[in-house]
């Protein structure tokens, strides 16, 4: 095998996706050494362990590794549905902890060094890999003291950094005071921002806090010309913070929108989602809507019907060419022992209403859309 043509050589290599059997390819001798670097190390996966993280240094200490980085992928669990630990757990080592935040600040503030970086994903689970290769579990401060460091100092890294796209999962959102190193960050490179929170339900049942599920807002980058996609997502439930302002937050060249379980509030106002929403509609072209609701925050007063939402909508976003609405646009109220749970009293009329003003701007989006082609 060592000494096939390199043309065969390359279509081996161009077929075998496990970075495993690269590394071995590419130990073989310089040809394969030349043709598999730049695939086996255009990806990288840091796992959540002092060691991996260590790992990470070298490569992007490395001159003739580094160029070929074009993404950091940070604790991806393929197949595993976010969960929080059981309670009284206590962490085995604090000293390892500290070790940890210590090698993953290290290794994310120096991403700024992979020239051609252009993506990082960061994922967070409430446990990690002790030195001894077993799996601890966290509470609730190490877990959200590890989210900010790591989130830190990526922002750090963006300072002086190429990267487009960031995602960050399985956020617990913090005080907005935890994030003003975000503000620092006056021209960001991003293009494409997700941002995946824990909902509130699960994060109050863990943690016991009521400072936590802050703003959305508060890991946005600042009004700037070079957002193009923005997805703010909390896929396990509903997510809601009486904090968000979102008003001085403007992105003229964005396209792109999701959002998720994501509720709107029962009043308009310029820091609720509604507003925020419209203020993009410059160059908005796909709005996406998924299993989001409608709070009623005082059933005395009257609700935000969706039918009311979609008419203005509608109107306002004159550049859109697609909408997607999945699950139910329904109405929640914020029980103080279930947390946010489905609004009854809605009438029939007013659903059909509701179902009835979104196909009304949907045809509208396809007649606009026929007419541009």
């Amino acid at each position: 095998m060592r000494d096939l043509p390199i043309e065969i050589i390359n279509t081996v290599v161009q077929n075998v996706s496990s970075v495993i059997d690269l590394l071995q390819l590419r130990s073989l001798n310089k040809a394969y050494r030349e043709l598999v670097t730049p695939i086996a190390f255009s990806k990288l996966h840091v796992k959540n362990s002092i060691q991996s993280a260590q790992n990470l240094q070298q490569i992007i200490a490395a001159a003739n590794l580094a160029p070929y980085v074009r993404e950091v992928v940070y604790d991806s669990r393929d197949d595993e549905c976010f969960q929080f630990p059981p309670e009284n757990i206590e962490i085995e080592d604090m000293l390892e902890v500290a070790d940890l935040e210590e090698a993953l600040t290290e290794a994310f503030c120096a991403l700024d060094r992979l020239p051609r970086l252009e993506c990082v994903a960061a994922n967070f689970w409430p446990t990690f890999i002790s030195q001894s290769g077993k799996e601890i579990r966290e509470s609730p401060f190490w877990f959200t003291s590890r989210q900010l460091t790591v989130i830190h100092s990526i922002y750090h890294a963006m300072k002086t950094s190429h990267m487009t796209s960031l995602s960050l999962n399985n956020v617990v959102m913090m005080p907005v005071s935890c994030y003003d190193f975000v503000s620092t960050l006056t021209n960001s490179p991003l293009s494409h921002l997700s941002l995946s929170v824990v909902p509130n339900a699960d994060i109050s049942a863990w943690s016991g806090s009521k400072e936590i599920n802050g703003s959305l807002g508060a890991l946005l980058p600042i009004s700037n010309p070079t957002l193009k996609s923005l997805e703010l997502r909390s896929p396990q439930g509903p997510y809601h913070s009486l904090e968000t302002k979102l008003s001085s937050f403007h992105y003229p060249s964005l396209e792109s929108l999701v959002l998720e379980n994501t509720v709107f509030d029962q009043m308009s106002s310029p820091d609720g989602v509604e507003e925020f929403v419209i203020r993009q509609k410059d160059r908005l072209h796909h709005l996406e809507l998924q299993s989001c609701a409608s709070y009623v925050a005082n059933p005395s007063v009257d609700a935000r019907l969706w039918s009311s939402i979609w008419q203005r909508l509608a109107a306002e976003l004159t550049s859109l060419r697609e909408l997607v609405v999945d699950g139910d646009s329904g109405y929640v109220v914020l029980d103080p022992e279930w947390g946010y749970v489905t609004y009854k009293p809605i009438s029939t009329t007013v659903a059909e209403g509701d179902s009835s003003s979104l196909q009304i701007f949907q045809d509208t989006i396809i007649s606009a859309s026929k007419v541009v082609a």
